[in-house]
């Protein structure tokens, strides 16, 4: 059965690669389409990945038979199976994922890479790697995630460090925003702070705001404690109040203090 989906991703793909006018690539798209479909209708086979290989050899491939036609039209192709050209490089294994190419590399300028492991400038994949990176777990300026990311701007569903970072569970950073536990210059959070200015319900730093208070040189809150002091004696005054301590919170005070 012929998948009309794998048909439209391998031909995007493809058409990736060329370089050429809108009104030719439209015409291009139209025409390596029904390339496509007919070649992995006469194979018996329903994915074109298996049947036609890496989308840019096959571009490649398309545009010389037709270079008579499209004599302006140019494909950015390597050896190496990665499309190069002067204003950047982008591979894309032959391997698949779900739909998605294993690797794919795009650093052309406003280029997007789509992979399970994606690297570009805008990068989307369960590993993502770009100056604006959307995954599983993100790394790049601009970094947002389901589970980690790593970013001078992050932000995650789980766990979020950088510049500025914004997590449901734990975020670090110069700026860290978090529903339960946030570490970093400035810690603003639900349950628990830790830095130079914090305000949580637990609030530990320079400058603490919250029901429990731990400071150093300010500290505005229901119950106050002024540092220094060990970690077992922090610990042990939040409980003293009747607040509970997550693992990891406790694990962090006893790192720090």
């Amino acid at each position: 059965m012929i998948s009309e989906k794998r048909i439209s991703q391998y031909t995007r793909i493809a058409l990736s690669t060329i370089s050429a006018d809108r009104e030719s690539k439209e015409k291009i798209r139209r025409e390596m389409n029904y390339d496509i479909q007919n070649k992995v209708f006469d194979s018996g086979k329903g994915d074109p990945f298996e049947v036609l290989g890496n989308p840019a050899s096959y571009a490649r491939e398309f545009i010389e038979e037709r270079k008579s036609t499209y004599t302006q039209v140019r494909t950015r192709f390597s050896r190496t199976c990665g499309i190069r050209g002067h204003a950047g490089y982008e591979f894309i294994s032959k391997s698949t994922v779900l739909g998605l190419p294993f690797i794919h590399i795009n650093t052309r300028p406003f280029g997007v890479a789509k992979g399970i492991i994606a690297v570009v400038n805008v990068a989307i994949g369960v590993l993502a790697i770009g100056g604006v990176s959307i995954g599983l777990f993100s790394l790049g300026g601009v970094a947002l995630s389901l589970l980690l990311s790593l970013g001078g701007a992050s932000a995650s569903l789980f766990s979020a460090f950088g510049g500025l970072a914004i997590a449901l569970y734990l975020a670090g950073g110069g700026l860290a925003v978090s529903f339960d536990f946030a570490v970093g210059g400035a810690a603003i959070a639900r349950n628990y702070a830790i830095g130079g200015f914090s305000s949580a319900r637990v609030a530990i730093g320079g400058d603490a705001r919250g029901v429990v208070a731990i400071y150093e040189q300010n500290g505005v809150g229901n119950f106050l404690l002024r540092l220094p002091k060990t970690a077992d004696q922090i610990i042990d005054f939040v409980i003293s109040k009747g607040e509970e301590i997550s693992a990891l919170f406790e694990w962090t005070v006893r790192l720090i203090y």
